[in-house]
């Protein structure tokens, strides 16, 4: 396999895996968003790649998710946030309507540090997990 067959690959699974992925540099803008994203969200990669999160996603709130996210930079630490702490991060539209009765879907979010070669933190992934489910109102 070549590398840039594994690239593929890899890429491939990002897109087709069930949970939200989003990678941002250290201005927020957004690097790299998902299938789960996508669908969930209506926008499409290439209208949001190197966009400023807040400035395509307005319903975050920026000043919460900055002092979150501002916690992986400085402490190259994952940060986990719970929907019992915030019921979502991102304002989807609960994706199963006849099982769960709230209109906005419940998540979970891990961010995590990215390193680059030289092992600083370059950027930082956001993975969102829908949670609806199991919250069972």
């Amino acid at each position: 396999m070549t590398e840039m067959d594994e690239l593929h690959a890899k890429m491939s699974i990002l897109g087709a895996i069930d949970v939200g992925i989003v990678v941002l540099d250290h201005d927020y803008n957004i690097q790299l968003w998902n299938e789960f994203m996508q669908n969930h969200s209506g926008l499409r990669p290439s209208q949001v790649r190197d966009k400023n999160l807040f400035k395509v996603c307005s319903d975050v709130d920026e000043a919460w998710l900055k002092r979150k996210v501002e916690r992986v930079w400085q402490l190259d630490a994952r940060v986990f946030i719970s929907w019992e702490q915030r019921p979502y991060v991102f304002r989807f539209r609960n994706s199963r309507p006849i099982t769960g009765s709230s209109e906005w879907m419940y998540q979970n979010m891990t961010a995590i540090p990215l390193h680059n070669t030289r092992g600083e933190v370059y950027q930082v992934c956001l993975i969102i997990y829908d949670v609806s489910e199991q919250v069972g109102e």
